[in-house]
């Protein structure tokens, strides 16, 4: 079985705009008719995010003082494809943010996504497996039983920063305890086996963003993940 993304979670830094709970309804309120539903937290706080789900497409977005964030889960090619959710209405809403007299600037962007892939072993051996081709003998001898590892790789260079952990995968319940959660489960198919999980982070400082910037995260995202799977 091949791997695949199962959530990825997108995020837009910005300077934080101190009167935002003051201003983002008039300019959020044209969105709010094409989400299935919409949540406000820390109402009336300069802290205040207004949430839109969009449950029939698989996707959120969320707006607040300092960022917008989009999560979604699947397949990453259906936010990758030219005229997606990810140009509109995401990156429409960064438009009508940065419009504002108050918007400062973009800081940095960050992308973060899980992937997972079925490998051939049962749950009892897949622990041991994954220790056997990615770690020398001497790690058995550590703890008396071992009943998960994961390794973590960091590359960081002057606000280029790349984290990768990865290790076994138990199962659906994993994701959901991971800090980024589906935003709907049970709509994620073919989920439920043992095998490999991946964790992957890539936090640039950037004051410029653009759909080619998410493709190409995304794009070079898939190419690292791609390099785990043929270590296993």
């Amino acid at each position: 079985m091949t791997g695949k993304s199962t959530v990825f979670q997108f995020e837009i830094r910005y300077n934080h705009i101190l009167n935002f709970s003051q201003i983002a309804r008039k300019i959020l309120s044209p969105y709010v008719r094409l989400a299935d539903s919409i949540k406000i937290e820390n109402q009336g706080n300069i802290e205040e995010r207004v949430i839109f789900n969009f449950e029939s497409e698989e996707y959120l977005i969320i707006v607040g003082w300092d960022r917008i964030l989009i999560k979604g889960q699947g397949d990453f090619q259906k936010f990758t494809e030219s005229n997606s959710v990810f140009q509109t209405p995401y990156l429409n809403m960064l438009d009508k943010i940065m419009s504002l007299e108050e918007f400062g600037a973009v800081q940095n962007i960050l992308l973060a996504a899980n992937y997972v892939k079925e490998l051939n072993y049962s749950k009892d051996e897949l622990v041991q497996k994954f220790m056997q081709k990615t770690l020398n003998n001497s790690s058995f001898d550590i703890l008396s039983e071992n009943t998960d590892v994961a390794i973590t790789l960091e590359k960081k260079v002057a606000g280029d920063e790349t984290t990768l952990s990865y290790g076994p995968y138990f199962g659906a319940n994993e994701l959901i305890r991971r800090p980024i959660a589906p935003v709907d489960p049970t709509k994620l198919d073919g989920i439920d086996f043992e095998g490999i999980m991946v964790e992957y982070k890539h936090f640039l400082s950037t004051s410029k963003v653009s759909f080619e910037t998410f493709v190409d995260m995304v794009n070079t995202a898939n190419l690292i993940v791609e390099k785990v799977w043929k270590t296993l």
